[in-house]
């Protein structure tokens, strides 16, 4: 369970805790909610969720379709719907009924192709606007018409959205959540939870609001696999949580490396990633900006290994900083050194240090190289764990 407690202000050595407002009062209701998310779309933390879907433009708000109205509906550049559903919890009824909602407007929408759902986001939008590429162009100048339109008819099609829940206070059954979710697993939808904690500074009333995320699927259906009362179900529900799909950006990366390296080297790159995982607990997290980017990271999210680029490029960022911040810069400059060494590159210290890396003839070198010399790697990357465990126990 994640407990929060209430914000301060410090100002002038006095330090003063923020009310928090309940989103129950008459002041408050589900169109004031809309409207700010809305309004401020970068008010909701979809970059933790699905990075895919950053960047999110507003198109319409109670969009009409078969199933009822969607509260809030966004596209990014690259063609990403994301799906708001906004609900206070003072009914009980709605808190039941707001997850199979939700996934009932996702089928829906999934039946749309690109045509109708421009038609119907135009019509609920109800402004002068001549096409939703017009409402997008208007963000991103550089856009191409062509790819936007071809990009948002394949997400409609195979069902990939990110659906989001957001509300002042999400409860409920994590169990019942899983339940709906494994009941739908022909979308390829990511769902998310947003609490929205709104807080008065009572020195001035301004309400300060603090979105989080509270959970999304690969949380839930963790969540939900922890129920064990045997060593055989713990054995079962591990071998669960080894093949739980990716998310849809985790998807989307490496649909488009397949682009860049072809299948084959594509799926040797994710059995390599899975020998790292079953033998140093090392995990594969995605990373954040235009360009989707895979980290290579150690079990406390500390140590990046490696991050590779969609396009195959491995780039490194904060090996160096973070042995430094440990007590012994030399393990992370030696881990750099001798991958240079291994892959037939160069050690590159010319920037700042926390993107100090290996290039060849000043270019990063591709994926696929460094697939080629896995052994020495991983071996390399074995030693230099141990270098760090053993200074981390004589702290």
């Amino acid at each position: 369970m994640k407990q929060h407690t209430s914000p301060i202000i410090i100002k002038d050595k006095t330090i003063s805790t923020l009310e928090k407002v309940s989103l129950s009062s008459k002041e408050y209701n589900e169109d004031w909610i809309q409207d700010i998310c809305y309004r401020s779309p970068n008010l909701l933390p979809v970059e933790e969720i699905e990075p895919t879907f950053a960047g999110m433009i507003p198109i319409c708000r109670e969009l009409t379709i078969e199933s009822g109205s969607i509260d809030l509906v966004y596209v990014n550049e690259f063609g990403f719907v994301t799906i708001g559903e906004c609900k206070l919890w003072r009914n009980p009824e709605a808190r039941r009924k707001v997850v199979g909602q939700i996934l009932d407007y996702a089928k829906d929408l999934a039946k749309w192709d690109y045509s109708k759902f421009e038609k119907e986001c135009l019509k609920a939008r109800k402004e002068n606007k001549k096409s939703l590429f017009e409402i997008i162009q208007e963000f991103y100048p550089e856009i191409e018409e062509a790819s936007f339109i071809d990009n948002l008819q394949n997400n409609l099609k195979i069902g990939r959205f990110l659906l989001t829940i957001i509300g002042d206070g999400i409860r409920g059954n994590m169990e019942e959540l899983a339940n709906y979710i494994h009941r739908n697993g022909n979308l390829n939808f990511t769902l998310g939870l947003i609490e929205l904690p709104v807080y008065k500074n009572s020195m001035n009333e301004e309400l300060i609001v603090t979105p989080r995320v509270l959970a999304k699927t690969k949380e839930i259906e963790r969540i939900v696999y922890r129920f064990a009362e045997s060593e055989k179900e713990e054995s079962k529900i591990k071998q669960q949580e080894k093949t739980v799909s990716k998310s849809v950006s985790e998807k989307v990366f490496f649909e488009r490396l397949q682009k860049s390296i072809g299948i084959e080297k594509s799926d040797t790159f994710q059995k390599f990633i899975d020998i790292l995982n079953s033998e140093f607990n090392i995990t594969a997290k995605l990373g954040r900006g235009k360009r989707l980017s895979l980290n290579l990271k150690s079990a406390n999210d500390t140590y990046n290994f490696a991050s590779i680029q969609e396009n195959g490029e491995v780039w490194f960022y904060g090996i160096v900083p973070k042995t430094e911040e440990l007590g012994d810069k030399q393990i992370g400059v030696e881990y750099l050194n001798n991958l240079a060494k291994i892959v037939n590159g160069k050690f590159d210290d010319s920037y700042k240090k926390w993107q100090w890396c290996v290039k060849r003839n000043e270019k990063f070198i591709n994926i696929t190289e460094y697939l080629q010399i896995t052994t020495e790697w991983i071996k390399l990357i074995s030693e230099t764990l141990d270098k760090i465990y053993r200074l981390e126990e004589n702290e």
